[in-house]
């Protein structure tokens, strides 16, 4: 999943609230479990509207649907379910997939195209990395990728305006193959969805930690929050300019970004696993994106996505919180 999601905290750390998180040796990691919202401390983010959508802490991906609903991922049972505009739950299991969830591992990434067709990515039984079509009807392996540690997984997945598959890999736990262009490792990887489990991915960027949270902006650009490795920085940066990130900014400290949605072309907005801040940037003339205010959640967990309804759906803790578009923003 992700360093900050990606490595360091493990199931049963908490993040206490109002206390400054502290550094471990490789950044917090998405284990979903045991961690805390921050709450109040001063601070004054509006509160968001929420729903129960699953009992425990595993929530681990959401696509938009049409109307203003969601899909929504349970990363330990390797399901897939539904939630209407309000964040109920609507129906029974959309899909589901086997999976291996020890660590980090389990059902990562979502992504529903023009069609209809929902593409997941987990770890399956024999623990590597895999992509495939789910939904509707029985599932067909679109990629058979890496074997998988228990962190610095990756995961995440995304369609691009062409119309192909872009799914990010971290490093791994082997830092040394992130050069190397033959190795997934630490790359942002597109995958043909109609492609054989044997597809040999396109390199669209590498030298990231662990690109867990990215987006394509409306107009088509590719904006990654990066992950790091102990006191190395956390990236906010373009993934489509150039095999090397560009245009990077260096997130706060210990936000380990968990999601990344583009609400217009240059207003972005992060998720951080660990300082649980929903945060809005702005792309500036030089193509950088900056802080663009206060935050407008403080419980953000894992995964935030724009959602039809011109609001921000995030994944909190077994829940599914709802805020406004910032007004600047949602004006484009």
């Amino acid at each position: 999943m992700a360093r900050g999601p990606s490595h360091g905290v493990h199931p049963g750390f908490l993040v206490l609230a109002c206390a400054q998180p502290v550094r471990r040796r490789r950044a917090p990691a998405l284990a979903l479990v045991g961690a805390i919202a921050l709450a109040g401390c001063g601070q004054s983010a509006p509160r968001p509207q929420e729903t129960l959508v699953t009992p425990a802490d595993v929530l681990s991906a959401l696509a938009p649907l049409p109307g203003g609903g969601l899909l929504y991922a349970n990363r330990v049972r390797g399901e897939v379910r539904r939630a209407d505009a309000a964040g109920r739950p609507v129906g029974g299991v959309v899909a589901r997939v086997p999976v291996s969830a020890e660590g980090q591992r389990g059902l990562l990434g979502l992504a529903r195209d023009p069609r209809g067709r929902l593409f997941a990515a987990w770890t399956d039984r024999s623990k590597r990395l895999v992509v495939a079509l789910v939904a509707p009807g029985r599932w067909r392996l679109v990629w058979r990728g890496p074997s998988t540690p228990t962190l610095g997984i990756g995961g995440r997945l995304a369609l691009s305006p062409d119309g192909r598959l872009v799914i990010g890999v971290g490093d791994l736990e082997q830092r040394a193959r992130i050069a190397d262009p033959r190795a997934p490792n630490g790359k942002l990887l597109s995958l043909d969805p109609d492609g054989p489990p044997g597809q040999r991915p396109r390199l669209l960027s590498s030298g990231w930690n662990n690109p867990f949270a990215f987006v394509f902006t409306p107009g088509g650009q590719l904006w990654v929050a990066d992950n790091a490795v102990g006191k190395a920085p956390e990236r906010l940066a373009r993934g489509d300019l150039g095999k090397r990130p560009a245009r990077v900014t260096d997130l706060p400290t210990d936000t380990a970004p968990s999601g990344l949605a583009a609400v217009s072309d240059r207003d972005l907005v992060v998720c951080g696993y660990v300082s649980h801040q929903l945060l809005p940037y702005r792309v500036g003339p030089q193509g950088r994106a900056r802080p663009a205010g206060p935050a407008l959640a403080t419980d953000c967990v894992l995964g935030v996505v724009r959602v039809a309804s011109g609001r921000l759906a995030y994944a909190r803790r077994g829940t599914v919180g709802f805020v406004d578009l910032p007004s600047r923003a949602a004006r484009g």
